[in-house]
Parts: structure tokens; C-alpha cells; sequence
């Protein structure tokens, strides 16, 4: 049952969203059957309830299944719904009534001289109040009507702290890829580092070696071993990470698919002017000065303007940083693919030799180490040109990271 009591309704509070909400109950992908959402096929809210996050699927399982957003949400909603309740009492049937008692007792005292403890008419007291109910319900109706409407303060709020997730949700999942990328080098270089080693003991027994050069290979095994540990140990809270900003639950780790295929030409052809003025337009953080007050004073106009000049600066260089980030990785890109193109051959030539006998297992296994060193480059430098790549374009949608704004 709802409660009965009239509070005053503070706007401010319904649009607090960036704050953080314990999740509770929150229900993930297939776990529970859930209403498909207005706008998603049958086949796209399938996928989105497998057991695989795939990167064109992010936005949409943040949107619907991060359990602090759905839960920030959801207290922004209960706060209009509070807000109808209460403007509903204010219209009701028993308020109504009161406020015609009101007005007939008003009527019947107005010329019988009659005054409250301060010596102010009766019936003017009571007119008094019926024009403040009357004037707090019709204030109620329209701040209800614009809270409602698709450009509403509520409405944009929720937008942006959606994007936000989704934001973070694209970083975690970039980096997930990242350090993958660079686990088969890691478990590589352990396993020469242990040939390595098993050399430099045998070389000590025939003399070869001296007791330094077993110690030396020594470490080298418990450093590679330990940064292997590392890093599988960063994949797995990366992984983790992901599989709760996307609701599914502690014990479900879904599995995570890898990036999507960039369009070279797309980047190659980035317009930085009209995608400046594009950020400059959408950026929350310039919209929600364009919105503040500016209490109507020629300080306080020239203050706001300021500040939103000011602001469009930063967006400006920040798109520009962006840009040449984004230039920047793609340079970087085409060089490890050049680089990996090589050790394609090489690793080819290797293979034969070491078929033939010509080359020994710790050199071969030195060749396969430079052939997934090439290929860790090419796939970290591709994550590179993702992250630039991505990053750029939520700056066009209006979400640029704190510590770029």
C-alpha cells in the first residue's frame, strides 16, 4: 500500500543518478525470463541471454541487465511515481471536498468579523489556504508534465549515466582483449626460459656452465612464471569485471568474444572539424551548463557563458588529442602488421629447419617466441587502434572520461 503522507517532492534528489545503488535481486542474462524490451527482437534478446558477451552486444547489456544502473533507474521512476501519487491526493475526491468546506466557511464567516489569534479575518485564512492547495496541485501538474516529457531533466540524466556504463563496459572489454593477446607470448617465453634453464644445469654438469649461469636461468623461469601468473590473474578479474557490469552473476562467467573488425578507410576519412562540433553539441557536462541558471543577472549570464566557452575549449583539444591518438595507434597498426607479415615467413623457414634437423629445439622454440611476439604486437597495437578509435567516437556521442574533461 502506498503511503498516505504528502512529502514535498526536491528534484534535485530525483536526478542525483550518478550515485551509485547496491544491486539487489538484480536478474542477469538467462536467469530469468524477462519482458523483451520495446525496440529489441526476439533473436537480438536471445543472443543478449546467452552465455557470450560479444562487443556489439555491450550497450545493450549494460542497458538492461547492469544491476546499479537498473537499480538507479528504478528509484528515478519510483520517485515520479511518488510524485503522481502525491499530486493524485492533492486532485482527489477528499481534497476537493475539503477545499469547497474550505470556501463555504469562508463565505459564511466574511462578514461576521471573526479573526484567528493574530487578529487576521477568518475567512481570509481559509481563502488563503484554498488558493495554496490550488496553487501547489497546478505547480505539481506541471513539474509532472515536464518530468514526463522526452527531453525531460530525468530522461537526459538517465541517457547519460547509461552512456557512462556503456563506456566502461567498452574499456573493460578492450583490455580483456589486450592482456589475452599477450598470454601466448608470456606462456611461451616460460616455457624457453624453462628449456633455458634445464640447458644450463646440464651445461653445468659437463662444465660448461658455471653455478651463476644456472642461477641466472633460475630466474628468469620464476620471473616469466610470475609474470604469466600476473597477467592471468588480470584476465580473470577483467573478465569477471565484465560479467557483472553486464549482470550476470559472480558465479557465470560468460565467455568473451573478441573485437570487431575496424573499417580502415572509415578512420582513414575521420572529419575532426564536423566531429568537434558534433562532441561540442552532445557533451553532458556542456549541456548541463547550458542548463544551469544564471539567475537573470548580467554577472551571473556572463559567468555561465564563460563557463560554457571555457568548457567548449576543453572538448575542442580534448577531440584534437583524441584525433591524433587515433592517427597515431593507426600508424602503429600497420607497422606491427608489416612486422607480423615478416615473422610469417620467418617462423616458416624456422618450421622447415627445424623439420630437417638444422635447428635445435631452444632456437626453434626462440623462433616461435619471435613469431608470437609479432603477433601479440599486431593484436595489441589492433587493441590500441580500438581504444583510440572508440574513445573518439564517445567523445562525439557527449562522454569523455573525467580525467579528459
Amino acid at each position: 500500500m502506498r503511503n498516505k503522507k504528502v512529502w514535498p517532492v526536491c528534484l534535485a534528489a530525483v536526478l542525483a543518478v550518478s550515485t551509485v545503488l547496491p544491486a539487489y535481486g538484480a536478474v542477469g542474462p538467462g536467469q530469468a525470463e524477462k519482458p523483451i524490451p520495446e525496440g529489441i527482437t526476439t533473436e537480438q534478446w536471445s543472443k543478449l541471454n546467452d552465455q557470450k558477451i560479444e562487443f556489439d552486444e555491450l550497450s545493450n547489456l549494460v542497458r538492461y541487465f547492469n544491476p546499479d544502473l537498473q537499480n538507479t533507474v528504478d528509484s528515478i521512476y519510483q520517485n515520479v511515481e511518488n510524485a503522481e501519487y502525491i499530486y493524485g491526493a492533492m486532485r482527489g475526491i477528499e481534497t476537493k471536498n475539503d477545499i469547497e468546506a474550505l470556501e463555504e466557511q469562508a463565505k459564511a464567516l466574511k462578514n461576521t468579523g471573526v479573526t484567528d489569534e493574530n487578529g487576521v479575518p477568518l475567512y481570509m485564512v481559509y481563502e488563503g489556504t484554498v488558493k495554496s492547495l490550488r496553487s501547489n496541485a497546478d505547480a505539481m501538474q506541471r513539474t509532472l508534465k515536464k518530468l514526463k516529457q522526452p527531453n525531460s531533466k530525468i530522461n537526459f540524466s538517465i541517457t547519460q549515466v547509461t552512456r557512462q556504463y556503456e563506456y566502461f563496459a567498452d574499456q573493460v572489454m578492450i583490455g580483456y582483449n589486450s592482456a589475452v593477446a599477450n598470454r601466448a607470448l608470456l606462456q611461451k617465453a616460460a616455457e624457453i626460459s624453462n628449456l633455458a634453464y634445464e640447458a644450463q644445469k646440464l651445461g653445468q654438469q659437463i662444465g660448461t656452465a658455471t653455478q651463476t649461469d644456472v642461477l641466472a636461468a633460475q630466474k628468469e623461469v620464476l620471473s616469466a612464471q610470475s609474470s604469466l601468473l600476473s597477467l592471468d590473474h588480470t584476465i580473470d578479474d577483467l573478465r569477471r569485471s565484465l560479467g557483472l557490469m553486464t549482470g550476470y552473476s559472480a558465479d557465470k562467467v560468460p565467455e568473451i568474444g573478441g573485437l570487431p573488425e575496424l573499417d580502415m578507410q572509415v578512420i582513414a576519412s575521420l572529419d575532426l572539424e564536423a566531429d568537434t562540433a558534433k562532441a561540442i553539441g552532445n557533451n553532458y557536462t556542456l549541456i548541463n551548463l547550458r542548463r544551469a541558471p544564471s539567475n537573470k543577472t548580467t554577472t551571473g549570464m556572463k559567468n555561465k557563458q564563460d563557463s560554457v566557452s571555457e568548457g567548449e575549449q576543453g572538448v575542442a583539444v580534448t577531440m584534437q588529442a583524441y584525433y591524433q591518438a587515433v592517427k597515431q595507434a593507426k600508424t602503429a597498426y600497420e607497422a606491427a602488421c608489416t612486422a607480423y607479415d615478416k615473422a610469417v615467413l620467418d617462423q616458416g623457414k624456422a618450421e622447415r629447419s627445424f623439420q630437417l634437423g638444422i635447428l635445435n629445439k631452444i632456437a626453434y622454440l626462440q623462433s616461435q617466441m619471435a613469431f608470437l611476439q609479432a603477433e601479440g604486437n599486431k593484436e595489441s597495437a589492433y587493441s590500441d587502434l580500438y581504444q583510440a578509435y572508440t574513445t573518439y567516437q564517445w567523445a562525439v556521442k557527449g562522454v569523455i572520461s573525467d580525467s579528459q574533461q
